[in-house]
This record gives structure tokens, C-alpha cells and sequence, in this order.
């Protein structure tokens, strides 16, 4: 299906996308970080296939649940505050060298971002991650131009699922609820967009927490994002 058949003929004003699974796989960056801090902690290793399964509400969430390899992690009580400052210092240190070195942008996402930008819609990123992370994976993978407006978990004072970033977006790009569309891979992406009153694009390859994302009833699942032109 074409973006205009989904959206009855007009592009939108405005289309914002998740970043880590819906635009840029990040897994590689992450998984090695997270590896490493466990290691400094003499923790076990996790690797790659459970690091997937953990990543999707910010970097504090992933860090909490290495340490106690569980997605429980992250709920109150479950790791000490000493602990988790630790932890999540020294992830950062290791994150800050790896970061963009190992991921890759998914096929199609530069030829959709730069046809998006040929028709005159505007683009925002609406993150979990950190926006210092953010931008610079977006400078890393070169798409960083594309983007009027990018939004990190920790920009505002809440994050996806709530749908606060996504108005702000709407608000600082002057679109509309009705003009815009939400792109993303996970179940936080459609909950978000949903509160928000947008539209819902999703991507089968992200990463949600092991649960396909037909479970999250988007409106739309494409296999890749070149698919819509």
C-alpha cells in the first residue's frame, strides 16, 4: 500500500518515527555496552538475544534489567539506587565509544526519509533514548538532516507511551492531530500514538519485547518503510 492510499490521497504534514528498531538497528551498539558494563560488574554476559527483548522504554530500563536479567528489572525495588547509578554510569561510558559503530539503517528507511523530504513533510524523531544518544546515532548513520525536530526520553517530562512527545512534535512543527502519522516497531509506539489521536504505522522487525506487533493492532504493518512509495 502507498502513503497516500493509507492517507486518503494527502501525504502528511507531518511523520514522526521511533528510532531504535523502526529506523536504525541498534542491537549490536547496545548489546556490546551492556555486555561490557556487566562485565566490569562481574556479572554474566548477556548478549544479543536478550538485550532485544530488554530494549524499548530508555536506556535506565535496560540497564536495570541486565542487572537482574529479567524485564522485571526495571520496577521499583528490584535494583538498589547505588547500584543502578553505578551500572548506568559506566554503560554510558561504553555506550558513548560504541554507539553507531556496529548498527545500520534498515532497508528502505533512507530512501522513504529522503522522498518524505522531496514532497515537503516534515520528519520528527520520538525516542525512549536518551537525546544525547540520539543525535548522535542519527549523525552516525547519516540521517540526521532529515529531522526537524528530535525528541529523546529524556527531553520532556514523560515519554512514550504517554503521548506527550508526539504533541509536542505536533505543536513545535506546526501540524495538526489529523496531519500527522507515528511510525514505530513497538507496542509503546502504538499506545502513544493512540493517546495522541494520530495515525499508527508499524514495522514487523523492531523490537517488542519478544511479542509480535499485530498483538498491538496498529493500523497499518508494512514489511519495510519503501514499501509505502
Amino acid at each position: 500500500m502507498k502513503l497516500t492510499e493509507f492517507t486518503a490521497g494527502d501525504l502528511p504534514q507531518l511523520i514522526m518515527y521511533d528510532l531504535d528498531g523502526t529506523l536504525v538497528d541498534s542491537i549490536p551498539d547496545l548489546a556490546i555496552s551492556i555486555d561490557a558494563m556487566l562485565d566490569d560488574m562481574n556479572l554474566p554476559k548477556a548478549g544479543e538475544d536478550k538485550v532485544r527483548l530488554w530494549v524499548g522504554n530508555g536506556i535506565p530500563s535496560l540497564v536495570k534489567r541486565a542487572l537482574v536479567d529479567d524485564m522485571a528489572g526495571d520496577q521499583p525495588g528490584i535494583v538498589s539506587r547505588e547500584v543502578f547509578i553505578k551500572a548506568y554510569d559506566n554503560f554510558k561510558h561504553h555506550y558513548a565509544i560504541e554507539v553507531g559503530q556496529h548498527s545500520h539503517l534498515y532497508p528502505g528507511v533512507k530512501d522513504f526519509l529522503q522522498a518524505m523530504a522531496d514532497n515537503g513533510v516534515k520528519q520528527a524523531i520520538v525516542t525512549n533514548k536518551s537525546e544525547f544518544f540520539t543525535e548522535k546515532l542519527l549523525q552516525m548513520m547519516g540521517i540526521d538532516q532529515f529531522f526537524e525536530i528530535s525528541l529523546g526520553g529524556d527531553s520532556l517530562d514523560e515519554k512514550k507511551p504517554h503521548p506527550l512527545p508526539l504533541l509536542h512534535a505536533i505543536e513545535k512543527t506546526e501540524a495538526s492531530q489529523n496531519t500527522a502519522l507515528m511510525i514505530g516497531d513497538s507496542s509503546n509506539d502504538i499506545k502513544a500514538a493512540r493517546a495522541a489521536g494520530v495515525k499508527v504505522i508499524a514495522l514487523p522487525y523492531g523490537y517488542n519485547h519478544g511479542v509480535p506487533i499485530e498483538a498491538s493492532n496498529p493500523d497499518l504493518i508494512v514489511p519495510t518503510l519503501d514499501k509505502l512509495l
